[in-house]
């Protein structure tokens, strides 16, 4: 799943927002460090589904003869597996 930049930066302006409202947690640093930090790991962790993705469909591209209903199918189904194994 390819991202933009822009993309990690509105959501990570979404979710300091988000953090910023909750009355249950205090901010120990300031909004552009948390901001950062944020961005940081939207980034990293678009990465590592980006590499599920690309193992996912490699593995799928080795099985022949599979119609595309199937084929989503099966890729909606290794990702799901996929991304248990990654504690998600």
């Amino acid at each position: 799943m390819k991202i933009s930049a822009d993309r990690i930066l509105y959501l990570s302006r979404v979710i300091l927002k988000s953090l910023k409202e909750n009355r249950n947690l205090e901010q120990s640093s300031d909004d552009e460090t948390a901001r950062r930090a944020i961005v940081r790991e939207l980034t990293d962790s678009y990465k590592e589904l980006d590499g599920m993705e690309e193992k996912v469909r490699s593995g799928l591209a080795r099985r022949k003869n599979l119609s595309e209903t199937e084929r989503e199918f099966q890729f909606s189904r290794a990702m799901e597996d996929e991304l248990r194994k990654h504690g998600a």
